[in-house]
């Protein structure tokens, strides 16, 4: 009956062990549930001793040396449990170099090796002569006990290594800085220490054999207790630093300007970040779980002039060219997701047509200059002779005619003086020079009224304060003044109106701002403004706003200009002071 009690509880531990070894493939894991299997075999050979009713004294001698396996090789674990957290690098405080010569292979190796030799002895005569049955008495039950033989002097030294290797275990786990490690390693010794010293008094019959196999169980529930606890805050710690990781990951990927999102095989959304989710004036949250084509498409502008992979979202309002790249993502050998990057080109493209557009005007302004003073030279001796021809001609119709190739000739001069500007832009040569906006902006109104008044238009001047700048000549903010006027006078119809504002914008910059009511510009049209030789009249050059626009850049400004069709035009031009 004491067998079947005691096998019984063994098998505690074995249990124990066995969920430990399946549930985690660690190496320490492992270690531990080896540790719980060397603690069952251990009480299934003391349990062995108690079989007297079942199992013959031959057999009962046999079984007892096979399972002192258990007691025996419990001390080369201890010593393996120092080595793995010298090895590990867990005992990371105060490690000296000497430490070395305690905790390495070639020692674990010659500890094993001598517990392989003391379960050798276990099997001959000189370690275990027989096992002979005591009589019962009080708290001993009827049960077997082993003869020892000088042999196992080699078993006792193996016991005192135990104890050693408790003490260096306990030694090293208190170099471990992890609290919850250091507190599992400490429950380990103290519950060895615990094993081995009621096993020897049990084996010295201080205390009831059976008595060592039930605290066995009691260090058993301790250890596999000490575990969990350990495991379950090794969880915890590392879910923390997963949503630590995962809010991280959250922030670099909101902050990146680009557009990224994450689609399934199904096309679904699963990840979606603040740049990509704001093109749709929503929050990412919003846009999870939808599918590609549920996106509003009011926002998307597609055709055939986009180049591949090249979309353009009108988000706000504005048009945003972007360029996108679709990598599928693997997981465990599967390509389930794509990650989704689209990168706003809208800047870049911009920087790419006034490039093309600089790159234009030099070859213009290379061709202009060749072109102009081959056209110069012929242009002065053609004149020279009308004038000569004017003197000795009579008939009014031939001097008109001769007037009209003077008009004619001037005009082409005029362009030619253009092509010059373009091919040498002058910028200021007068720096320091104050110039007064205000009177400027009078000057240009006195001059352009006239004209205003034949189509019954008015001009407006606005100023607040006395406007100044050094950084461009007179005659040059003249010259600019004058084409826009003569722009926005053409662009009106009866009892239109030109307003002109000056002020100052900034601590270093002023404006100029010219607004008309007139027939407006077209978005198609108000994208090509300043492009050599584009224009819309009849009779124009298409150098006019080229040359404006030369200018003012020469000069450290800008010109903005802003318009709809059928709402007039808003012109900005922007000076340093």
């Amino acid at each position: 009956m004491e067998f079947i009690i005691l096998f019984t509880v063994s098998l505690f531990p074995f249990f124990c062990g066995l969920i430990i070894f399946l549930g985690n493939k660690v190496e320490l894991a492992r270690a531990i549930s080896y540790f719980l299997f060397l603690l069952f075999i251990w009480q299934v050979d003391i349990a062995v001793l108690y079989a007297g009713d079942f199992l013959s004294k031959p057999i009962i001698e046999i079984l007892f040396r096979i399972f002192r396996f258990g007691q025996i090789m419990i001390m080369p674990l201890l010593y393996y449990f120092a080595f793995y957290i010298y090895k590990t690098g867990l005992a990371n405080k105060n490690i000296k170099r000497y430490h070395n010569w305690f905790y390495n292979k070639q020692i674990f190796y010659c500890v094993l090796l001598f517990s392989l030799l003391v379960y050798y002895t276990n099997f001959t005569s000189s370690g275990v002569v027989e096992v002979y049955q005591i009589q019962p008495y009080p708290s001993f039950p009827t049960h077997y006990i082993p003869a020892y033989g000088a042999g196992n002097i080699t078993f006792y030294i193996n016991i005192i290594l135990v104890f050693v290797h408790a003490f260096l275990l306990l030694f090293i786990g208190r170099k471990i800085s992890d609290a919850k490690i250091l507190k599992f390693f400490q429950s380990l010794v103290f519950a060895s220490l615990f094993i081995f010293i009621n096993g020897i008094l049990s084996g010295f019959l201080i205390f009831p054999l059976f008595f060592s196999v039930l605290n066995s169980v009691f260090a058993a529930i301790v250890l596999f207790s000490s575990y969990f606890i350990l495991q379950n805050k090794t969880i915890e710690t590392i879910n923390q630093e997963l949503k630590e990781e995962r809010s991280f990951l959250e922030i670099i990927l909101n902050i990146n300007p680009n557009y990224i999102y994450v689609k399934d095989k199904s096309d679904k959304l699963s990840v979606v970040n603040e740049a990509f989710a704001k093109l749709y004036d929503k929050k990412p949250n919003e846009m999870i779980g939808l599918k590609e084509y549920q996106l509003d498409n009011t926002y998307l502008i597609k055709g055939e002039q986009h180049e591949p992979n090249e979309v353009v979202f009108l988000s706000n309002g504005e048009e945003r060219a972007t360029e996108w790249r679709f990598l599928p993502i693997s997981i465990k050998g599967t390509y389930d997701h794509t990650l989704c990057l689209g990168t706003d080109i809208t800047n870049r493209k911009k920087n790419e047509e006034m490039l093309v557009k600089s790159e234009n005007l030099r070859v213009l302004g290379e061709m202009a200059a060749g072109i102009a003073h081959e056209i110069r030279n012929p242009l002065t001796s053609i004149k020279g002779f009308i004038k000569l021809l004017d003197q000795s001609v009579i008939d009014s119709n031939e001097k008109y005619y001769l007037s009209i190739i003077s008009e004619e000739i001037d005009r082409i001069n005029d362009v030619v003086g253009e092509l010059l500007f373009i091919a040498k832009p002058q910028a200021s040569v007068q720096i320091g020079k104050e110039v007064n906006i205000n009177k400027v902006v009078h000057d240009v109104k006195i001059l352009m009224e006239p004209t205003a008044l034949l189509i019954q238009a008015s001009i407006d001047i606005i100023t607040k304060d006395q406007i100044k700048t050094y950084a461009i000549e007179e005659k040059q903010i003249k010259q600019v003044l004058i084409n826009i006027f003569k722009n926005s006078l053409e662009a009106l119809s009866k009892d239109g109106r030109i307003r002109i504002k000056s002020e100052k914008i900034s601590r270093k910059r002023i404006r100029i701002r010219v607004i008309d009511n007139g027939s407006g510009i077209a978005k198609s049209t108000l994208q090509k403004l300043g492009e050599p030789f584009y224009t819309t009249k009849e009779r124009g050059t298409g150098l006019g706003l080229t040359v404006c626009f030369k200018i003012i850049r020469e000069n450290n400004g800008d010109i903005l200009f802003r318009s709809k069709k059928g709402s007039g035009t808003i012109v900005d031009i922007i000076l340093p002071e």
